[in-house]
């Protein structure tokens, strides 16, 4: 049986430990030789600068005389260390989503200059004043360059007068110094993002990031204002090495943030104490096991909850994500991809990559009355505008309201231009054919474009959900928006009941009254097939694959996402990880089987709950499938009944329920 990897149950005691396998003395030493090579490999480098640490320290001890506090012309340094520790726990033990990792630290020393108060007011009026700087530049659609520039030279302005007004005594010396008006020039890309999120996904989203940002910030002020660490560690530089070890040690751990005990409350199925108790005893087990390893014994590592956390998502990622394929992954190169290699997706009318080809842009929207206009980066459906018809005046009906030609292009430039870039940096505009969504899903949804989600990992569909769009999401199919998003059986396309990202679960769905547990998606095997072949085509081991499902075209890919989110795991009411788990416990043939193969296997495991023996699974479904073309060829005329039964699936499953 393949050792899938165990989960403590709260009130059972550990698995003893004593079922190692008795080897012979050579081969247990070969094992302990490997496992110390590896550990060298492994950890040498950073034993190495660690001990660089200490021998630095410990010269700083030698050389300077501590008593006179010789490091305090450098506090700043040091302040400026301890606050990202400070929020680095924040972002990753915790979870709180902030703007950036740098920006609060910085921000951070506004207030350390100024005081609480008036920093928090210096900041935030910059911050506004920034704010409507770009809602006053908006409809001119600038590039990325100019607009920063617009931003920046009005914080600029904006600081000189509050520092002019400090000297007239309009405002109190606290905001006189310097130092605490440089920091405050990034208020100018914190309201660049903010504007932009808020443009794109509407006040909530970005008001909350916003939140936590301040949070952070605030946070980080409160420890360092303080003053005793940061004098603790000036003093003691021996300490150094440590506190980067457990820097380093924290980072390197996928626990489950804080938040997260939350957001997956309902998947975990426990009392939040009894997750965490047996977080707790997980971690002491793992390390227990590892010591042991070392020594040659074979151990089991077990885990608290088979609910993925984004530190484990992360680490997921990072074996199974090869970063050289990172710059392969934009839209125009998968649209590249897809059409090569006939993967079924929406057909491309332009990709405009430069100021040059806006005359096909051009050309296209004077042409054509249905399309999608669309950046080949971004995320969360930003900058993506569906045209879904011409007005008799010459405008057009889109997803954002009423445009005009004019303005369609504008748009087209400044995506080229970098407007939803990352880094700021030049994009393509990709303009695609319009999907007419297949009736089933959208006669539940009411509206939109219903999507299939579906997770891939190492070629086998392991989680899969549908995003409705709702009257709160504008008609959208993005969960943060709004839409609701409803767990799909990988081995029949079942549903299972709808989630909205607000924590709110529903029977029903909200604007339609359509039953979210009582249908199965049509065309279930085509969508997992187009799943399975996308994810082959990207090269990814771990990917989220998004398909609309053409009335007249079946299942298309419309988007491979190289980090999917874990919010399906509240649409499914079930967690990743033990699936991720189950995969990688499977021999090594298993990866050398066909897509076909894959997705049967998914779906014969997901009917046992991805709990049972992988192997002994593999072949029943081996053994049925001989039977059935035994069948076939001696003519059985209930061949095809036998099949059905044996994969689960009947005519009535194909049905829609719907009131």
């Amino acid at each position: 049986m393949i050792p899938i990897a165990k989960r403590i149950d709260c009130d059972q005691p550990l698995m003893s430990m004593r079922n190692e396998t008795v080897e012979s003395l050579p081969a247990r030493m070969a094992i302990v030789r490997r496992s110390v090579s590896s550990a060298v490999t492994t950890y040498a480098p950073v034993i190495g600068f660690l001990a660089a640490l200490v021998l630095l320290g410990i010269a700083f001890r030698e050389h300077l005389d501590f008593s006179q506090q010789p490091l305090e012309p450098y506090r700043m340094f040091f302040e400026l260390l301890v606050a990202g520790l400070v929020i680095s726990l924040l972002r990753s033990k915790v979870g709180l989503v902030t703007y950036g990792m740098f920006g609060p630290i910085v921000i951070s020393f506004i207030l350390i200059e100024s005081g609480l108060l008036w920093g928090l007011v210096l900041f935030v009026n910059v911050f506004l004043i920034a704010l409507a700087t770009y809602l006053v530049i908006q409809p001119f659609r600038l590039g990325t360059a100019h607009r920063i520039c617009a931003l920046v030279m009005t914080v600029a302005i904006a600081i000189t007068t509050f520092h002019i007004m400090s000297d007239n005594g309009t405002l109190p010396q606290e905001v006189n110094a310097l130092q605490a008006f440089f920091p405050a020039i990034i208020t100018a890309w914190y309201a660049d993002r903010f504007a932009r999120e808020l443009t794109e996904r509407g006040w909530r989203a970005p008001a909350v990031r916003f939140s936590w940002t301040m949070v952070a910030i605030v946070a980080a002020y409160a420890v360092v204002a303080n003053g005793t660490i940061v004098t603790w560690f000036m003093q003691t530089p021996e300490s150094w090495a440590f506190v980067f070890a457990a820097n380093v040690y924290l980072g390197a751990q996928s626990s489950t943030r804080l938040k997260e005990y939350l957001r997956f409350s309902n998947v975990y199925g426990q009392s939040r104490f009894s997750v965490l108790r047996a977080s707790v005893r997980a971690r002491l087990h793992n390390a227990r096991a590892r010591l042991r390893g070392l020594f040659g014994a074979e151990t089991s590592r077990v885990e608290p909850t088979s609910v993925m956390a984004m530190n484990r998502r992360n680490r997921l990622i990072k074996q199974y994500n090869p970063q050289h394929l990172y710059p392969e992954l934009d839209k125009a190169s998968m649209k590249r991809a897809f059409h090569g290699t006939g993967v079924p997706t929406p057909e491309t009318y332009a990709l405009v990559g430069s100021l040059s080809d806006l005359s096909t842009a051009e050309e296209i929207i004077d042409t054509r009355d249905e399309f999608v206009i669309k950046p080949d980066s971004g995320y969360g459906g930003e900058g993506i505008i569906v045209v879904n018809g011409r007005t008799e005046n010459g405008d057009f009906e889109t997803s954002k309201g009423r445009k005009t030609p004019e303005q369609l292009l504008a748009h087209t430039r400044s995506i080229v231009e970098g407007q939803y870039d990352p880094m700021g940096l030049e994009g393509v505009a990709v303009i695609e054919g319009l999907v007419h969504p297949d009736d089933q899903l959208l006669s539940i949804a009411g509206q939109g474009v219903p999507d299939v989600r579906v997770i891939v990992f190492k070629g086998y569909p392991i989680m899969a959900m549908t995003r409705l769009p709702t009257e709160e999401s504008d008609g959208a199919a993005n969960l943060h928006m709004g839409a609701v998003g409803v767990g799909l059986s990988i081995a029949d396309g079942k549903a299972l009941g709808g989630y909205q990202s607000t924590n709110k679960w529903f029977d029903d769905h909200p604007d339609t009254g359509v039953d979210l547990e009582a249908f199965y998606v049509h065309n279930w095997g085509q969508i997992l097939d187009t799943a399975v072949m996308a994810a082959e085509v990207s090269r990814l081991g771990y990917t989220g694959v998004d398909i609309v499902v053409d009335e007249t075209e079946g299942p298309m890919v419309l988007e491979i996402n190289a980090r999917p989110g874990l919010g399906i795991q509240n649409s499914t009411f079930d967690g990743l990880l033990e699936r991720t788990e189950f995969v990688e416990k499977l021999p090594d043939s298993f990866d050398l089987k066909s897509p076909g193969e894959k997705i049967e296997l998914a779906r014969t495991w997901d009917r046992v709950d991805w709990t049972e023996d992988a192997i002994e699974l593999e072949a029943q479904w081996a053994r049925t499938d001989a039977d059935a073309d035994r069948s076939v060829r001696t003519g059985d005329p209930d061949h095809e009944r036998k099949r059905e039964s044996a994969d689960g699936e009947t005519d009535g499953q194909e049905e829609v329920i719907a009131r």
